[in-house]
This record gives C-alpha cells, sequence and structure tokens, in this order.
C-alpha cells in the first residue's frame, strides 16, 4: 500500500512538472521579445519600452504590414494607403499577384480624344469694374523719400529756369545724384514724369555755346551726365518711357534758350555730322553724337516717338553716321547700325517689322550720284553694300547689310521703277 501511494504521488507531482513547463513554454512564445537589435540595425523608439522600437528602414515581407510614419520604405514595393485613416502598409511587390478588388471589371484600353470646348466668343471675359490690365509690373515706392534726390531735381529744374547760371560744383554733384538713382526703376519713373526735369536735361545734352574745359573728365562732364541720365532712365524701363511719350509734345516744343531751336529741332538735326574730317571740331562732333545716340536708342522703342523721328529724316542722319570715314567714328557707326536693325530689321531684338525702310530699293546708279537723293531709304543697301566689301569691312555692316536686303522690297516689283540691281 506504501509502494502504491509512493507510485501515486511520484506520477502526480510529475504531471504537474510537465504541465508547468508547457505553461512556461506558452507565455515565454505568446510575450515579444525583448528587443535586443543588431549594431548596425537603427531603430526609432518614441518611448523608454525597447520592446515598442521598429526599424528606421521598414521591412518588407510577403505580407502586408503597417508602415510608420517616421519609416523609410525601401523602392520597388506595394504601398497600400487607406485614404480615409492615412493607414499606409506595404509589402514585397508580386507582379504575378491579381487584385481581387479588380476581379471581373472590364478593362479597355481604347484612347479618347476630346475636342476642347469652343469658346462662345474670343473676348474674354471680364468683371465690370475691374482694373485695367498693366503690362508692366507694379513699381514699388521706397519706404521713406530719398531728400537727396528731390534736392538734386530741383537743382537742374531752377539751373535751366533760372537767368543766372548755377554754380558749376553745385550743378555737378546733383547731376551726379541723379545719375546714381536714375538706373532704379522708381527713381528713372520720377525723373521721366517730371517733364521740366526731362526737358533740363534736354537742354544740357546739347552744348549751346557751352564751353567745357578739356581738363575735365569725359564722365564729369555736364552734357555726358545728362546723356546718362535720360537713356537709363528710359531703358528697360517702360513706364518710364510711356511718361515721357505722354508728354512729349510739351518735352520738345521747349526752346533752350531764347531764339534757339526746339528740343525737337536739336534732337533730330544735330545728329547729321557736319565738320570737316580730321579737325578737333569733328572729334567734339563725334562725342556729342555718341551722347546723342544712347538717349534715341531708348526712345525710339516709343512707337509716337519713332514715328516722329522718321518723319523729321532721322534715319537720313543716321545714314550720314555711317558713311563718315575715321577712327573717331567706328564706335559711333557701330552703336547706329544696333539701333537700326533693333529697332526696325531684327524681330529676335524687339524690331517691329514693316516700319522701315518706307521707299523701295531704287537703280544703284541713282545711290551713287550722291548728294540729298542718295541719303534716301533707298540707297541704305547700296551703301551697305560698298561698305562691306571694303578691306577690313566691319562685322555690323555685313549684319546689317543682310537683314536690309531681307526688308526692302526690290524695285522690280513696282510700277513705273527702274529695274532693280541686286546688291
Amino acid at each position: 500500500m506504501n509502494i502504491s501511494y509512493g507510485r501515486s504521488l511520484g506520477c502526480a507531482l510529475f504531471s504537474l512538472l510537465f504541465v508547468h513547463s508547457i505553461l512556461c513554454s506558452s507565455a515565454s512564445a505568446s510575450s515579444p521579445p525583448i528587443a535586443s537589435p543588431a549594431a548596425e540595425t537603427e531603430l526609432i523608439c518614441h518611448t523608454d519600452n525597447p520592446a515598442e522600437c521598429y526599424p528606421k528602414v521598414f521591412s518588407p515581407t510577403e505580407e502586408f504590414q503597417v508602415v510608420h510614419d517616421d519609416q523609410d520604405i525601401p523602392p520597388g514595393l506595394h504601398v497600400q494607403l487607406d485614404v480615409q485613416t492615412g493607414r499606409k502598409q506595404a509589402k514585397l511587390y508580386n507582379p504575378d499577384e491579381e487584385n481581387p478588388a479588380l476581379a471581373g471589371l472590364p478593362v479597355n484600353q481604347e484612347v479618347i480624344v476630346v475636342d476642347p470646348e469652343q469658346p462662345q466668343n474670343d473676348e474674354p471675359r471680364i468683371r465690370a469694374g475691374a482694373p485695367a490690365y498693366e503690362p508692366v509690373g507694379i513699381v514699388k515706392a521706397p519706404q521713406e523719400t530719398n531728400e537727396e534726390f528731390s534736392h538734386a531735381i530741383q537743382t537742374i529744374k531752377k539751373s535751366s529756369n533760372s537767368e543766372k547760371s548755377t554754380e558749376t560744383s553745385t550743378l555737378d554733384e546733383a547731376l551726379q545724384i541723379i545719375d546714381e538713382f536714375s538706373h532704379d526703376m522708381y527713381y528713372g519713373m520720377q525723373i521721366a514724369e517730371d517733364t521740366e526735369a526731362v526737358q533740363a536735361l534736354f537742354c544740357m545734352l546739347f552744348p549751346g555755346d557751352r564751353v567745357e574745359g578739356e581738363r575735365r573728365a569725359l564722365t564729369e562732364r555736364v552734357d555726358f551726365l545728362a546723356s546718362s541720365i535720360l537713356s537709363a532712365a528710359v531703358g528697360n524701363n517702360a513706364r518710364a518711357l510711356a511718361a515721357i511719350e505722354k508728354s512729349w509734345d510739351t518735352i520738345t516744343e521747349k526752346q533752350c534758350k531764347a531764339g534757339s531751336r526746339s528740343i525737337k529741332q536739336e534732337l533730330f538735326h544735330r545728329l547729321a555730322p557736319t565738320s570737316e574730317p580730321g579737325t578737333q571740331q569733328e572729334y567734339k562732333e563725334s562725342e556729342s553724337v555718341r551722347f546723342y545716340t544712347a538717349v534715341i536708342g531708348g526712345l525710339l522703342k516709343s512707337p509716337k516717338i519713332r514715328t516722329e523721328f522718321l518723319e523729321n529724316d532721322g534715319m537720313r542722319s543716321l545714314l550720314q553716321i555711317l558713311l563718315r570715314e575715321g577712327e573717331v567714328w567706328e564706335s559711333r557707326k557701330a552703336k547706329v547700325a544696333q539701333i537700326v536693325s533693333d529697332t526696325f530689321l531684327d524681330e529676335d531684338f524687339g524690331a517691329t517689322l514693316g516700319l522701315w525702310p518706307r521707299k523701295q530699293q531704287v537703280d544703284a546708279s541713282r545711290c551713287a550720284e550722291g548728294g540729298p537723293q542718295s541719303l534716301g531709304d533707298e540707297c541704305w543697301g547700296y551703301h551697305l553694300a560698298s561698305i562691306s566689301r571694303g578691306a577690313g569691312a566691319p562685322e555690323w555692316s555685313e549684319n546689317l547689310h543682310s537683314l536690309i536686303r531681307r526688308a526692302q522690297v526690290p524695285s522690280s516689283q513696282s510700277e513705273n521703277s527702274p529695274k532693280h540691281n541686286e546688291l
């Protein structure tokens, strides 16, 4: 009986130990292991509990797993996003896998071209009371008015209107201040909108009986500074040019001195060189031409001023510059060629085609005779051809000649005109 009881007790103890080992094993399997990442695995941990950490780089399997927002996803995975909850899942991509959600749906690979709906009219629909369209952006004013600039403007206006000449140093300082500001779009517009200031600058541009000592540097001369200010104010500043165009008639009717020619006459007719070659007067005249062309190049972007320039034989004066010989004129001629091409002939640089030349090409013999008749629009091609054929012909002459030939209409296409000779 004791033996039987002992065996029974031993079996019971063995059974308890067996059950306990199974329970421990089960509990161990169901509980998450304590994270013990490899040294090379970077983890993201938002709490102190290592069991809640996860790798920075998502590790995909063949089953979808949740992707945390701050995990990096390797390329080439199959990713699903729940647009309602924002939950993201990913797994290894299987190209042979079919999406059961698309089962039974028809597949159509045809391409349908839909014609855009045509508007009922070409006129844009503009809201009533809307502001007028401005092709030029708004030019912001500075936060504070520059008193130095304002005082300088008043100085040059006073110098132009007063019978007493302003002290040279005072006027020079005012012009240099305005010259510094003229390149700014806002101040360039302020200059252009002040009609009296523009008139004063034009009057300073023309030498008249003013004699400046040779000891003065070119960049300190009144006519140089006036040219620099006017050309900078209208150059690449559409609003400033529009302001000058608006008051152009008032500006150009002014006579700088009693009994003198108007600004319009001075500007358009002083371009043509009249000095004897090789003289000191020719050198001074070439400098004046330099200052005029710098201003005219910007002004001719205005349709109104451009038309007036053509009507006042401005192109005849430009051709006379191109026909001058001598090293002193070379840079002036290159500038004139640029103005002509950029304004009338080369569309790539903003030229308006069809405005000039206004006359058809004539027989070359008429242009070779000399005199006023050889300076018309119809003779530009002849003269440029002669310049281009000369020894050491400048590059500008060949380019301008090519553009002229393309723009001019042969006389053979007009009635009662001599047979056209090819240039």
